[in-house]
């Protein structure tokens, strides 16, 4: 019986073709588990962005700046190697950056509790109680009409002024004040009303120093600039008092700044009255929703953009309209060109609120 023989071979290499087609086939594999990776760690971002608390009262502290980056988010990833941010950068800059007339919007949804939107001042219970139902009610729609000019820009406290630096010296006429308008929250007027007028609105600038005499009664004085505008050019409806406001520690101060478009841009503010001690009362509930539907639109354009509204007591002049904002952009900690950075987006989102038409 004859017994049969494994006869062994020499394995026969592969061509250069097989090796090319293996190759291909594993760097598909690592491309897919690279991708894959990435769109579960943006997704795994995006849930914890979602999940960020609104932005604290006015006055509160800061957060640990090693934990914080500059718009206010927690650092997840502190820039490290494996930031999904920077690796999708570099293929896609965009992200990090877009014309400011083309900017998505971040989220359209609104807060889901209005309370921690609004930060209240003394006052009795039942007006908080509106305030809570307006932020509930359905969005007002605000109109200015095609004639004559429609946005009055104003400041109550002119000499207003930001953290000198080496670009932006300037002489100093008292704390963080100055009356050089090159220096002072006027620069960042201008820059809102050249910027409105981009968007088709018909603007005018009031730089007007009120605070003379006396800083405390500067309120009497723009009431007059206010009234003799409105009758000289009674198509004005929208009145824009704008301010910067004040932060005690100037160093922690000086990391309050969102990022937009690769630029800094100091956090804005807006300030309702009530009028209590006043027999003319404003109509707080129409600029108080002026003011919410401006702000959700800054809140689109950038996270943590706005500080809470503030619910004051006072009147500021809000009684001569039923569109008068009150405006804090950025504060005495930020720079002056923080603050003229935050106004080119303060224009895109009033551009986005007020409609121009009979």
């Amino acid at each position: 019986m004859r017994k049969s023989r494994l006869i062994s071979r020499p394995a026969r290499p592969l061509s250069d073709s097989h090796w090319k087609t293996v190759a291909v086939l594993v760097k598909a594999a690592l491309a897919t588990g690279v991708a894959l990776c990435l769109a579960l760690t943006v997704i795994f971002v995006a849930r914890i962005g979602g999940q960020q608390s609104s932005v604290a009262a006015a006055g509160s502290t800061l957060p640990d700046p090693a934990l914080v980056d500059a718009s206010g988010v927690e650092g997840i990833f502190r820039q490290s190697l494996i930031d999904p941010r920077l690796i999708l950068s570099q293929e896609m800059p965009v992200i990090y950056g877009v014309d400011v007339q083309e900017i998505s919007l971040e989220d359209s949804t609104p807060p889901d509790n209005p309370e921690t939107d609004i930060y209240f001042d003394v006052l009795p219970e039942d007006i908080k109680m509106e305030f809570l139902g307006f932020a509930n009610d359905e969005p007002q729609e605000f109109r200015v009409g095609i004639l004559g000019p429609q946005v009055l820009i104003y400041h109550t406290h002119t000499t207003e002024a930001y953290r000198p630096t080496s670009e932006d010296e300037y002489v100093a006429a008292g704390s963080w004040r100055t009356k050089d308008h090159a220096h002072s929250v006027v620069a960042v007027g201008e820059v809102l009303s050249q910027e409105l007028k981009r968007y088709g609105f018909k603007v005018l600038h009031d730089t007007t120093n009120h605070e003379p005499p006396k800083l405390d009664t500067a309120y009497e004085r723009s009431l007059v600039t206010m009234q003799e505008y409105r009758q000289r050019y009674p198509t004005i409806q929208v009145f824009i008092d704008l301010h910067r406001d004040a932060y005690k520690d100037v160093e922690a101060g000086s990391k309050d700044f969102v990022v937009v478009n690769g630029e800094e841009c100091a956090r804005v503010m807006c300030v309702v009255g009530t009028g209590e001690k006043y027999s003319v009362k404003p109509n707080y509930e129409s600029n108080y929703k002026l003011a919410l539907a401006f702000a959700n639109e800054m809140e689109k354009i950038k996270k943590g953009f706005t500080r809470p509204i503030r619910i004051k007591t006072g009147r500021y002049n809000q009684h001569v309209s039923d569109m008068c904002l009150l405006i804090e952009v950025g504060h005495n900690a930020n720079t002056l060109q923080q603050a003229k950075n935050a106004a080119k987006y303060v224009a895109l989102a009033l551009s986005r609120v007020l409609e121009i038409g009979e």
